[in-house]
Formats: structure tokens, sequence, C-alpha cells
């Protein structure tokens, strides 16, 4: 695999590089199991000026059969944590879109200006590129719950919401190496 323009890769290296060089990011690589709550992962850490396409290329073509690669939320600046503000939605572009004004309005102005939207195969992912503290974390997995109303469709994956709960950190899958997934995500335009 080689990574395109379009992979989540390159929002977050340009991150990086407004960062401190000693700034760590987190990745994982992990096998998903259907109705698991368990969450076995493998952790990666690589330092801002270490994150290379090369090195994320290597790290994919190296996947044993069936495991996947993960960024995690987590960043590590001068030993304080920060978050990558992450969202895993439950269904297509079209809904989201349709969605956006509520989202607008449950996220904080300064996250969601800087969301950036990847098609991920079944649904889609976004990342923003405004890092946050641990508890303001917490506070924005808290206001995804509320972006649907009660007895409408969850625009978020609620299932992950509560797995990124239970580990700390949200993470979202850079790869597609097993049957699992239908594609490798691509960054979309929402209108």
């Amino acid at each position: 695999m080689t990574i395109e323009a379009s992979h989540p890769f390159i929002l977050i290296r340009d991150l990086a590089s407004t960062l401190n060089d000693d700034a760590e990011f987190e990745f994982s690589i992990y096998e998903y199991e259907p109705q698991s709550i368990l969450d076995h992962r493998e952790t990666i850490r690589i330092t801002a000026c270490y994150l290379t396409e090369d090195i994320i290329n290597r790290i994919i073509n190296k996947l044993p059969e069936n495991k996947e690669l993960a960024i995690h939320s987590s960043v590590r600046i001068n030993k304080k944590l920060f978050h990558i503000p992450m969202i895993d939605f439950a269904t297509s572009e079209r809904e989201i879109s349709e969605k956006l004004d509520v989202i607008r309005q449950i996220l904080p102005r300064e996250i969601f200006n800087e969301l950036s939207f990847f098609n991920s195969g079944r649904s889609c992912h976004a990342y923003s590129l405004k890092l946050i503290k641990h508890s303001d974390w917490v506070s924005f997995m808290g206001r995804l719950l509320l972006i649907s109303k009660p007895n409408e469709n969850q625009i978020i994956d609620t299932r992950w919401i509560g797995h990124r709960l239970l580990a700390g950190y949200s993470s979202l899958r850079w790869s597609n190496n097993s049957a699992q997934y239908l594609a490798l995500p691509k960054k979309i335009k929402l209108v």
C-alpha cells in the first residue's frame, strides 16, 4: 500500500509539523472482534519528527493477516496529554451532510471549524486539528452522543464511543487489511 493525498495521514502529518519534534503520536495494531467489550491492541508511539509517510507505509505493509492500523487521539506534548477530536459516524455521507447544522450547534466552534471528513468504506470518520485537553475530550465524546435526538437514527457510532471512553482515547482505522472493512479512509467534501 502507498498513502495517497486523500488519506488521513496527510492531515495528521500537517498537524505534526506544527508541534515540537518530540510531540508523541500514538497508534495501535488491532484485530476487530464484533460485539466484544475487550480491546486488545499493540501500541506504537511515534514522535512528530519521525511521523513520515515511509514509516506509516512500512507499518501497514507489515501488518499480519486480519490486523489493522489505527491512530489514537492521544498526543503527548511536553509530557502533557492532549487529544485529536475524532468522530466515527454510523451512517452515509448524505445523512451526515443533512445533520451538519446540528453537529455545528453541538460541537464547540473551534473543533467544528477544523473538521475534515473521510469515507471509511462503510461509513465516515472525521478529525479536527484543534487539540484538546483530556477533560475536554470526555466532554466532546459526551456531546457526540447528543447529536441525534431520541428515537432518531443515530449518526454517530455509539458503541465506538463506549469503547473509546473505556479505553481513555479515541481511535480510527488507517488501513484496510481484513475482510471486515471495504476501503481505506479517503478524504471527502460534505456539502
